[in-house]
Formats: C-alpha cells, structure tokens, sequence
C-alpha cells in the first residue's frame, strides 16, 4: 500500500518559517502598544518626567505577547495578531496593576544605581552596582514571571505577586535560563545600541516563553483544579 502523502504546511521548514512570521508579528505589535514608550526621550524633554507613564502600557503588551506565543509553541494558535489583540483587550486592566510594583522597584534599582557616590573604594563600588544589577536581574525576572501567569491563568493579582516570586526558587532552572536571557539581551544592548530592542523585542519574549514551558506545566498541575466529570458537573 502507497504511503500517505505528507499534508502541504506539515514539513519542519515550514513550521520555522511559521514561527519566524509569527515572532516578526509579535515584534511588530509590541513597539506599536509601546509607541509612547519607544517616544520617551522625546516627550520627556516636551512634557517632563509624566512621559515616563507609558511604561505602564509595557505590562498588557507584554502579557498580549506571551499568550500569542505560547499558542503559537503548541499549535493551537489562530494568529499572533488575533491572539496577540484578544490578550491585550481581555488583560489590559489587570497586566496594569500587576506590572506597576515591578516598575516601581525597577525604577528605585536604577536611581539607586545612578547615584551611587563615585568616592567609594573601587572594590566596594563594583561589589553595589553587581548586586543591583543582581537584583534588577531578579525583579525582571520575576515580572515576566507574572506576566507570563496572567496570560495563562486566571489568578488574583495577589497570588500572581507570589507566585512570580515562588517561581524563581521552585523552578531555578528555568528561572536561572530566563536571567540569562535578559542578561545577554541588556549586554547586547549596551554593547550596540538601545535601538535595537525594536527588532529583538519579540524574539525575547519569545525565548522567554520558550525556557519557561516547564514553568507553566508546574503551576498547572500544582496551583489548579484538572477538568473532569466532577468539575464539570
């Protein structure tokens, strides 16, 4: 008997150049939810530190991206820019609320960095701006922890917070993966130019989304309730 003939989409190069168009869709849809934020060293000289608001809109964009990629790792997606629109309109609100005490404490990270006395011993210098880059790591680290709960799961915003936290230690592995890659992103940025996170935005929270698989499946089978007869009667 002749074997079945392959279905057309089906072959590995197919489903790359796929996931390529899709993390370019991504990429594309996160600079134009973040165009206030892609403006910000113009309007803050225009209107002052309130430019520094559109940060806010980060969370949502964030959260939109992760929903769509994370359909788009499993197949079941309907489009990036259809899944990527329905996050963003279903999440806004609370993607909001949940980003802002990780920009918060970002932001207290980077003012603490910037006035750190020059006068201090050379050894004791480099030991502060090591440990606040540490602790920066692991803010950004735990925000894209919750970023990536939110677009899954339907948690208070409270056990967001702790389970973006819990995670860090629960899974090391994947949270020592995803520092790694802000690492080496925050490093190419500054070794080239900041521009560049507008071509390189999407591919990040896509790695992210990525490494963080595991993640997902561990806060699935130990923070949720299975569907079942029981559950569905």
């Amino acid at each position: 008997m002749a074997g079945r003939k392959p279905e057309y989409g089906s072959g590995p190069l197919f489903k790359a150049a796929g996931i390529v168009y899709g993390v370019m869709i991504g990429d594309a849809l996160l600079v134009l939810t973040n165009v206030v934020v892609v403006l910000v060293p113009v309007l803050v000289g225009v209107i002052g530190p309130v430019a520094l608001l559109g940060f806010v809109l980060l969370g949502p964009s964030v959260v939109a991206s992760c929903y769509a990629f994370n359909r788009l790792l499993s197949g079941e997606d309907s489009g990036v820019f259809h899944d990527f629109v329905k996050s963003y309109r279903s999440n806004f609100g609370q993607a909001v609320v949940v980003g802002l005490p990780y920009l918060l404490l970002l932001a207290i990270i980077g003012f603490n960095m910037a006035v750190l006395p020059g006068s201090l011993d050379a050894g004791l210098l480099t030991a502060a701006r090591t440990g606040l880059v540490g602790l920066a790591l692991m803010v950004c680290t735990a925000a894209l922890n919750a970023m990536l709960l939110l677009s899954r799961f339907t948690f208070r915003t409270r056990d967001i917070y702790r389970l973006s936290v819990y995670a860090l230690g629960a899974q090391r592995r994947v949270s020592l993966g995803n520092a790694g890659i802000l690492f080496v992103t925050a490093f190419g940025l500054l070794m080239t130019t900041a521009w560049l996170i507008l071509f390189a935005g999407g591919l990040v929270v896509y790695l992210f989304c990525l490494n963080s698989r595991p993640l997902l499946a561990f806060v699935e089978g130990k923070f949720t309730v299975p569907a079942g007869p029981a559950a569905a009667g």
